[in-house]
């Protein structure tokens, strides 16, 4: 899949899981990523980041460690005891390796509180943090989201924070998407794919269809690219702004053409900031 994803100009490759670092074979698969020229990023929980910071250092470009609170309450909502001191002792060593780390925080009914102290502890590891709202399956997590007014006035304080904290990695147009409830195209199909456990593409979260795209043990991705399913998946997604979760809001704003040339021009430009916290 690597290779043909380089031969198909495909830039980056994240990693994610379930936890990755469970893989006996993940760092060959990094070092494959890393072989072939990707940007490489991989999204751990870091109960297992202490014993291996230092070989993510020389492979991954940009790992984000999950934490959701800034103190051991953080174990009771993980349902593990420790993993709040492995987190941070891992990122701690991560840096110390050299390698490029930042925190990710999903805000829920039971951390809702808590990002004001979460900047903080970015500021005090000296990484930057990135928040997103919890995402709701049906039949599951349901009580645990916010209300709109929760989320309202939790990513309120998130965008005066950023207005004056380097720390905060969201761009200022994702946190005015989910305060003022702005509109967006998604761009989901034109920017990534992604590539289950079992070799399924499907869309991401997407609010609307949850339909297969293709499967890679049956089809090359070259297949995939061009199959009747993306492209009804490309037309479903025009103009939909449904999805509140950064990874599409992010990637479909900075994907917009119309915001790309009214950011491009600012004193403060964005996308120079955007690089700046994500490339180098």
């Amino acid at each position: 899949m690597l290779d043909e994803a380089k031969d198909l100009n495909f830039a980056a490759y994240l990693v994610w899981g379930g936890e990755p670092l469970m893989r006996p074979d993940v760092f060959e698969i990094l070092q494959h990523a890393r072989k072939n020229d990707f940007y490489t990023s991989l999204i751990t929980n870091g109960i297992l980041l202490p014993e291996n910071a230092e070989r993510l250092a020389e492979l991954v470009d940009l790992t984000f460690v999950s934490l959701d609170h800034y103190s051991e309450y953080h174990d009771v909502m993980r349902g593990q005891k420790g993993t709040f001191k492995k987190a941070v002792k891992g990122i701690i060593k991560l840096r110390n390796a050299g390698g490029r780390v930042a925190i990710n925080c999903v805000l829920s009914k039971m951390n809702q509180d808590s990002a004001m102290k979460m900047v903080e502890l970015a500021c005090l590891l000296g990484v930057k943090i990135a928040f997103d709202q919890m995402e709701v399956f049906a039949g599951y997590n349901e009580e645990l989201a916010l209300t709109t007014d929760e989320k309202t006035g939790a990513f309120q304080k998130i965008q005066e924070t950023k207005s004056y904290e380097r720390y905060v990695l969201n761009s200022s147009e994702y946190l005015q998407h989910i305060i003022n409830h702005t509109k967006y195209s998604c761009a989901q199909p034109s920017i990534y794919l992604v590539v289950t456990e079992d070799g399924k593409v499907t869309p991401f979260w997407c609010q609307k269809t949850n339909s297969p795209l293709g499967d890679l043990r049956k089809q090359s991705l070259g297949e995939i690219l061009n199959s009747k399913p993306l492209k009804q998946f490309t037309e479903l997604s025009k103009g939909c702004s449904l999805c509140g979760n950064s990874v599409t809001v992010e990637t479909s704003i900075y994907y917009s053409a119309r915001r790309f040339f009214t950011n491009f021009y600012k004193w403060n430009n964005p996308y120079l900031k955007f690089l700046a916290d994500f490339a180098f």
